[in-house]
């Protein structure tokens, strides 16, 4: 959880993830098992929306809001990756 300050007042977003977190996600038939290593969130004065993209230490960056047009969903375990595949 995030707490920022936007138009003198706080929000609260739901990062899902923190940073030093384990994720894993599917590559192929491959699971990667990285950390989460940088949360960076973009706020839009215009129309107060956001963009929250996780930095993974592998190198790869996964936009939050977009999923599923990114196509690599993150998960907390291999548990439930495996969950999710079996219930798709």
């Amino acid at each position: 959880m995030s707490f920022l300050i936007h138009k003198n007042k706080e929000m609260n977003i739901d990062t899902e993830f923190n940073v030093g977190d384990s994720v894993c996600y599917l590559n192929g038939d491959n699971i990667i098992h990285t950390t989460i290593s940088k949360i960076i969130i973009e706020i839009s004065y215009a129309d107060d929306s956001f963009l929250m993209v996780y930095k993974l230490s592998d190198g790869l960056s996964v936009p939050r809001n977009n999923y599923p047009q990114w196509g690599k969903r993150l998960f907390r375990d291999k548990e439930s990756l495996i969950k999710y595949l079996s219930e798709s």
